[in-house]
């Protein structure tokens, strides 16, 4: 894990940010070793609420940034103010998604679309809007969110979302090998199922998922953001272009 205070005057961009589960708690772990935070999601009362909570608890610098990231006209103007109140982003975590659930048959092409542009477009673009900066200063760090669901062709039931992720993935061995030499390490976490309050409310659903885990249950989303902040941390120093699973070992059963 990163040492105390590793990554104090750096600033840290979290898509998704005001979610429940992974979003907000890898804002939490990366504020608590000293990281400014730029909270990015597309909904305006979570958003703020978790800046709130952020500046109540933790001595760093946390900017509200509400916007779609996949509206690229939006996030051009976004991420210019980004720039002008919290300076070059150190640290990109590419968090936010979308899941559209059903079969080919039936799901829209334009939910394929949706799928696609946030999940996967969005993050590139926003790789693409921040590592010139991390070049020029010759440090970043990119961890991006994708899912066991890449391996598993979403199970027949979540295509577009399985897709996005399978590529996103090869967005981040690609980007790995071009930043590597400007010292940008680039790299994925691939969570399963991760306990939040959705999970819990459709517990009978979900516990035949958490019996087919190696480790017998679902993670919490701390399991997710600690190994985030260790990818981006100087212990993970000689690794890049990784896609690390944080899923109890759920991928591996049938």
């Amino acid at each position: 894990m990163p040492s105390e205070g590793e990554f104090a005057g750096r600033v840290a961009l979290v898509t998704g940010a005001a979610g429940a589960a992974i979003g907000s708690t890898t804002c939490r772990t990366l504020a608590s070793y000293g990281a400014g935070i730029v909270v990015l999601d597309n909904h305006h009362r979570r958003t703020h609420e978790t800046v709130e909570a952020l500046r109540g608890t933790y001595d760093v610098p946390v900017m509200a940034a509400v916007a779609d990231i996949a509206d690229r006209q939006v996030m051009a103007g976004t991420m210019d103010r980004v720039y002008s109140e919290m300076g070059s982003v150190d640290i990109l975590v590419n968090s936010a998604a979308i899941n559209v659930q059903g079969s080919i048959f039936d799901y829209r092409p334009e939910d394929w679309d949706r799928v696609i542009a946030v999940d996967l477009t969005a993050a590139w673009w926003l790789i693409r809007r921040t590592i010139g900066a991390m070049r020029d200063q010759r440090w970043g760090r990119i961890v991006n969110v994708t899912s066991v669901a890449a391996y598993l062709g979403g199970n027949g039931r979540e295509g577009p979302y399985s897709a996005a992720k399978a590529g996103l993935q090869e967005v981040t061995r690609g980007v790995a090998i071009e930043g590597g030499p400007h010292n940008i390490r680039v790299n994925a976490v691939a969570p399963g199922l991760v306990r939040s309050k959705w999970v819990d409310a459709q517990f009978e659903h979900y516990e035949s998922f958490r019996e087919q885990t190696p480790l017998r249950r679902h993670a919490e989303p701390e399991d997710v953001s600690r190994t985030i902040a260790f990818l981006c941390s100087d212990e993970s120093a000689h690794i890049t272009g990784q896609v690390i699973n944080v899923s109890g070992g759920w991928y591996l059963t049938p």
